[in-house]
């Protein structure tokens, strides 16, 4: 087995998307704390490979790569939580589809795991 790759498809919810995109700027922002988060992501097998907001409103999309042995539940609970995008917020609905990599025929990235 391998580390596995998802598309995910971020949604805002009503009235959250200001909110967001303060909280992830001033994350983002040196001293924000991005870096450790990044690293304490990585650490826990998961990983981000790119972000592609559509608009201020979304929605946005990613791809992500987990460690192998982490099941599509677990990234979902992982992507929905407070070490997710939502920064504890609740800001997105995250719908997460795992990449086919045999269709695919390569990772979309070279792997983090």
């Amino acid at each position: 087995m391998a580390s596995k790759f998802f598309h995910v498809h971020h949604e805002f919810r009503a009235g959250r998307a200001q909110q967001w995109w303060e909280t992830a700027q001033t994350a983002m922002a040196p001293g924000g704390g991005w870096d450790e988060a990044v690293a304490k992501n990585l650490q826990a097998g998961f990983y981000n490979h790119s972000f592609c907001p559509i608009g201020p409103e979304g929605p946005a999309f990613c791809i992500w790569e987990v460690r192998e042995g982490i099941t599509a539940e677990e990234f979902q609970e992982f992507i929905d939580g407070p070490n997710g995008v939502n920064f504890g917020l609740g800001a997105w609905m995250n719908i997460c589809k795992e990449i086919n990599l045999e269709l695919a025929g390569n990772p979309p990235y070279a792997r983090k795991f």
